[in-house]
């Protein structure tokens, strides 16, 4: 069978957690990898059997070598737009970790770029390959349950650092993490915020449809740290009074990730919404009827996306099939995304 050529540059945690799948993946394989940090090239190729001559001290090798067939960029959220440009630049595929653009000049640029060149391009959203997400799409498409009235989705996990002063326990940010570093595109919002905001745009195009002029941001509350991040934040989605999504993402809360999608007639109740467990289960209520839907995961869950990125790949698709992410998706997240960060 035939295997798509993975390279990957950036090799922080996300990237070890996403390499660790190949292992139960039958159409794909880790041909490259790039880091600047050589400690980590070189431990990233000894546990994952990557030669020597596909090992680059630096990206733009990597993303040179015609041995590569995608490129996936597990950088900052920074530095993204510079990379999808010099992938784009040398026509190669690209999987990129979300959020995949947090700039709008970078947004107007890039778009600009790849309808220049037919290559494919998508953001990591995981959750949207596994498959309890495939039956919820199933749920809103066939109407079972009405339409839609509101959605309330939390993201939320700590992140803080314990510390004891004089045996008082007290929790503040680690300014050493990226993910409380403004220049490196941290905080809350970019970070898990993103994640109920896609799932509600790909709600709204399943069903209403409304457009981004259309939409208001309200009730947003946003708590900051002492680099500028935001470290909380609650946002509603006024989808051109069709529908509403409730938002909260925090970097100091409980690890949360419950939605819960309100219908005419019931509604659906996801527990492990972004990084599920290997069984999970989605509640339905109608009326007085509650079901359970269980779902059994593969072991690493970033398995589903490899495979059915690769397939894309193999089958020469150039725009991103469900579940992937469209363009269209993301430009309409970045700006609800750009606007939610700078709204007081």
């Amino acid at each position: 069978m035939k295997k798509i050529n993975w390279g990957i540059i950036g090799l922080g945690h996300i990237a070890n957690q996403f390499a660790k799948a190949f292992s139960i993946v039958d159409n794909a394989k880790i041909k490259g990898i790039a880091s600047f940090d050589k400690d980590k090239l070189q431990s990233f190729k000894k546990r994952f059997n990557i030669e020597d001559k596909l090992c680059f001290d630096n990206y733009k090798d990597l993303i040179l070598s015609p041995s590569i067939d995608i490129i996936y960029i597990a950088l900052p959220n920074s530095l993204h737009a510079k990379y999808i440009s010099e992938c784009i630049n040398q026509k190669k595929n690209i999987l990129v970790e979300k959020p995949a653009i947090i700039d709008l000049k970078d947004l107007s640029f890039l778009k600009g770029e790849l309808q220049k060149e037919k290559i494919f391009f998508t953001e990591a959203f995981m959750y949207r390959y596994l498959p309890y997400f495939r039956k919820v799409k199933e749920i809103i498409e066939e109407n079972s349950l009405g339409k839609i009235v509101n959605i309330n989705s939390t993201f939320s996990t700590k992140v803080y650092k314990q510390k004891n002063f004089f045996g008082i326990k007290i929790k503040k940010p680690d300014y050493s993490n990226r993910l409380f570093n403004k220049e490196l595109g941290g905080g809350a919002i970019l970070d898990i915020g993103c994640y109920p905001v896609s799932l509600s745009t790909f709600i709204n195009s399943l069903t209403y449809k409304v457009q981004f002029k259309d939409i208001i941001l309200e009730n947003v509350f946003t708590e900051h740290c002492d680099s500028g991040v935001d470290i909380s934040s609650n946002l509603k989605i006024n989808f051109g009074h069709r529908f509403n999504s409730q938002i909260s993402c925090s970097f100091k809360e409980n690890f949360n990730q419950q939605t819960i999608i309100n219908f005419e007639d019931g509604s659906l109740i996801i527990d492990q919404s972004w990084v599920p467990n290997r069984n999970m289960f989605v509640v339905q209520k109608k009326g007085n009827e509650i079901s359970k839907i269980e779902f059994k995961n593969n072991e690493n869950i970033y398995s589903y996306q490899i495979q059915n990125i690769s397939n894309q790949i193999l089958n020469e698709k150039k725009n991103p099939n469900f579940p992937s992410i469209t363009f269209e998706e993301i430009e309409m997240n970045t700006k609800i995304l750009s606007h939610w960060i700078n709204s007081e």
